[in-house]
C-alpha cells in the first residue's frame, strides 16, 4: 500500500494524491516487470538495504521507463519501503534517437563507395569503414594516416589534417604512391568539423581512389602540350613560308621590275617619238608594282624585325597603323636591345599586330598607347586604346579567336597575357615573358 507520496510521484502517476493513498502501488508496474518488482521487495524484507531497478510502469494505458530506488526499513513487525522514481520516458527517446541514427550511421558508411575514417588531431585512425590497402579493419585502428604516405606527402597531410580541425574548414589532399603503390593517388578528403563542436576529438576523411581521373588528366594535359607544340611548329613553319616567299618576291619579282624599269627608263632618254607618252605610262605601272612588292614583302616578314630587332619593329608598326587609320600611336621603350630568339620576337611582334588590329576593328579608339621596358630578365609590352572597351564575357569567350589566338602565341613561348577592360574605359593588354 501507498502510504504517502510527494506532488511529483502523483503527477508520474496521473492519480491525485488523496486518492493514490492506500492503493497498493503494484498495480501500476508493468505485468511483464511485477514478478522482478516483488523479488526486490522480498529480497529486502529480509535483509534490509536499497537497490535500484530499472522497469516500466503503466499509466494512463502506456508504459513509461522508470528508474526505481528502493530501501526498507522495519516499524514494529512492519517493514516498510521508500521508493525515489526517476522518470526516464525523456532519456529513453534520446537513447532510441541516438541509436537509430548510429544505425543509419552505419548503414551509410557500410555501403559507401568511398573508404571512410575518423582520425584524431594528430591523424590517429579511430575507425575505418572497409580494409584498405592490404590491412584489415582492425589493423588500421591505432595506426596513422602519415604512416602509409611518403616523406614528401607526410607535412601535407599534416597541415591538412590540422586544417579539418579548425571550426568551419574542410580540407583535400591528392596523394600518390600511398603504402608504396607509387602507380595509384588517393584524394583525402577531411572535415569539416562543426563550429559547435570546436573541442571534438576527431574528425571524418574521405578516401578516394582517383588513379583514373589522374591519368585522364595526364592524357588530357600531354594532348594540349602536344597541340601546343604542333601549333607552335605550326608558326615556325608559317613564318618560315613568309621569310621564304618574302625574299623570292623580293629578289625575283623585285629584281625583274627593276631591270625593267632601266630598260624603259633608257628607251625613254632616246629621241622622242609616238611611243615615249605610253612607255612613260608604264614606267608609272611599274613603280605602283615595285611599291606593292613592297609593301606585300613588308606584310609577309618586316625586314626590320630581323635587321634591327622587336623594339625597332614594334614602332614602326605603330607609324604604319597611325598613317594607315588614323588613330594616334604613341610609343614608348626603355629597352633598345632585347635579347630574344628569332622565333619569340616573331610571335610578340604577331601579337602586337593583333592587338593593333583588334583597336582598328573593334575598340572605336582615338589613340593607343605602347609601352616596352625589360626588368629583372623579364620583358614586359603594354597595349593601351582610350576605346569603348570590352566585357568579361567577351575576354572569357572561346570563339574570341584573336583574344584566344594572341593568348596561345604568349603562353607558347612561356610569357603570360591579361586583359583588363570594362565598357567605356579602354582596354589594357599587359604581355610578360622571360628574356632569354
Amino acid at each position: 500500500m501507498i502510504l504517502d507520496l510527494n506532488e511529483q510521484a502523483g503527477r508520474l502517476l496521473a492519480f491525485p494524491i488523496e486518492w493514490l493513498r492506500q492503493r497498493p502501488f503494484v498495480v501500476f508496474v508493468a505485468r511483464q516487470d511485477v514478478s522482478r518488482f516483488l523479488n526486490f521487495l522480498a529480497r529486502l524484507r529480509q535483509v534490509p538495504a536499497t537497490e535500484t531497478a530499472a522497469l516500466e510502469l503503466f499509466i494512463n494505458d502506456r508504459g513509461v521507463p522508470v528508474q526505481l530506488s528502493i530501501g526498507s526499513s522495519h516499524r514494529g513487525l512492519d517493514v516498510i519501503y521508500r521508493l525515489a522514481i526517476l522518470d526516464l520516458s525523456e532519456t529513453k527517446a534520446i537513447e532510441n534517437q541516438l541509436k537509430e541514427t548510429l544505425n543509419n550511421w552505419f548503414s551509410l558508411v557500410e555501403n559507401a563507395p568511398d573508404t571512410i575514417m575518423t582520425v584524431d588531431r594528430k591523424a590517429r585512425i579511430t575507425f575505418c569503414n572497409r580494409p584498405l590497402w592490404g590491412y584489415s579493419t582492425r589493423a588500421l585502428a591505432g595506426t596513422t594516416l602519415t604512416e602509409f604516405v611518403s616523406e614528401i606527402d607526410r607535412v601535407k597531410m599534416e597541415k591538412c589534417v590540422a586544417v579539418a580541425f579548425e571550426p568551419g574548414h574542410s580540407s583535400t589532399c591528392e596523394v600518390k604512391g600511398a603504402n608504396g603503390d607509387k602507380e595509384r593517388w588517393y584524394s583525402f578528403s577531411f572535415g569539416p568539423v562543426q563550429s559547435h563542436f570546436k573541442h571534438a576529438p576527431t574528425t571524418t576523411v574521405t578516401i578516394r581512389d582517383i588513379t583514373k581521373h589522374k591519368r585522364t588528366e595526364e592524357s588530357l594535359r600531354a594532348s594540349r602540350e602536344q597541340l601546343r607544340e604542333f601549333a607552335a611548329r605550326l608558326d615556325g613553319v608559317r613564318e618560315e613560308e613568309r621569310m621564304r616567299v618574302a625574299r623570292e618576291i623580293h629578289d625575283e619579282l623585285g629584281q625583274a621590275l627593276t631591270i625593267l624599269k632601266m630598260d624603259l627608263a633608257w628607251i625613254m632618254s632616246k629621241p622622242q617619238n609616238r611611243t615615249h607618252k605610253k612607255i612613260k605610262s608604264m614606267i608609272a605601272e611599274v613603280d605602283q608594282t615595285i611599291q606593292k612588292v613592297r609593301q606585300i614583302v613588308t606584310e609577309l616578314r618586316p625586314s626590320i624585325l630581323d635587321e634591327l630587332g622587336l623594339s625597332a619593329a614594334i614602332e614602326w608598326q605603330l607609324s604604319e597603323f597611325q598613317e594607315r587609320t588614323g588613330i594616334r600611336g604613341i610609343f614608348e621603350s626603355s629597352s633598345e636591345t632585347l635579347n630574344l630568339s628569332r622565333d619569340v620576337g616573331a610571335a610578340l611582334f604577331r601579337v602586337v599586330q593583333e592587338g593593333l588590329t583588334n583597336v582598328m576593328r573593334h575598340a572605336g579608339a582615338t589613340e593607343v598607347r605602347i609601352g616596352i621596358k625589360s626588368a629583372k630578365d623579364v620583358l614586359s609590352i603594354l597595349i593601351i586604346d582610350n576605346g569603348k572597351g570590352i566585357t568579361r564575357q567577351q575576354i572569357s569567350n572561346p570563339k574570341s579567336f584573336g583574344i584566344v589566338g594572341m593568348k596561345e602565341r604568349v603562353h607558347r613561348v612561356g610569357g603570360q597575357l591579361n586583359i583588363y577592360s570594362s565598357p567605356g574605359r579602354g582596354t589594357r593588354i599587359e604581355i610578360s615573358t622571360p628574356l632569354q
